[in-house]
């Protein structure tokens, strides 16, 4: 079957393919095992489906500069929250997984919340 996606992968190509496979009600190996059918290597297929289970965005709606990230983490009261907390909320405000977690890790260091 020829979705017209390349077979390069990046993110959003994995996610279209595994939406289209109904892979969030799929387990993990099955959604693996499926993009190994689809022709990309078993370490592709094993990465793409873990960022796609994390959910949400994949590429940033927009960028966030650190200091604005740093004032929506002061506004949140971030210093006294757990990390977790303090990721989900900028994935709320559009950050992407990674962006969070890495604005997250360096607002916290930046305070001395954890080790340097």
């Amino acid at each position: 079957m020829s979705t017209g996606l390349s077979k390069r992968g990046s993110q959003s190509e994995y996610n279209k393919r595994l939406d289209m496979f109904n892979g969030r009600e799929k387990g993990f190996t099955e959604c693996v095992d499926y993009l190994i059918e689809q022709g990309f290597s078993p370490e592709q297929a094993k990465n793409a489906v873990h960022v796609y289970r994390k959910g949400g965005a994949t590429e940033a709606r927009f960028r966030l500069s650190s200091q604005r990230r740093d004032e929506l983490l002061d506004d949140f009261n971030a210093e006294k929250k757990p990390p977790k907390e303090c990721v989900d909320y900028l994935r709320r405000e559009g950050c992407t997984y990674r962006q969070a977690t890495s604005a997250v890790y360096k607002y916290r260091q930046k305070r001395g919340l954890i080790g340097t």
